[in-house]
């Protein structure tokens, strides 16, 4: 097993609590299935569960960030919240602008009131 301080030290463990913070603002919690690690590139801190679109990672500058990959195209998307990310994958099918067909994109664009098609809007 590998231990927890092993892994992440001194500002590393920082960017983990913050990345908890925010996991728990969201109103979401960490069990079993999720996994956190840092992010030997960018040296962002990451942590990812199977039951979220995304992840959040904190920056080496102390800034949180949800980031939703696309499944299809490796895409990768950020949002300040849990809920815009969400949100964001819902609207695109799991999938995002990239990879969403531009006739599909007329589907999903829709309000209460509205619709709107390759021609523009309808009532």
């Amino acid at each position: 097993m590998i231990s927890l301080f092993e892994q992440f030290q001194g500002a590393d463990l920082d960017r983990l609590t913050d990345c908890l913070k925010a996991i728990r603002a969201a109103g979401l919690s960490v069990d079993k299935y999720c996994q956190a690690g840092v992010n030997e590139n960018s040296g962002n801190v990451w942590v990812w569960s199977e039951d979220w679109p995304g992840c959040v990672y904190c920056s080496i500058g102390f800034d949180v960030q949800w980031s939703y990959s696309c499944p299809e195209c490796g895409d990768e998307h950020d949002f300040d919240t849990f809920e815009e990310m969400s949100d964001y994958a819902e609207k695109h099918d799991n999938r995002c602008t990239s990879c969403t067909p531009e006739d599909e994109e007329f589907e999903l664009a829709t309000d209460e009131t509205r619709s709107y098609g390759p021609h523009g809007a309808t009532a």
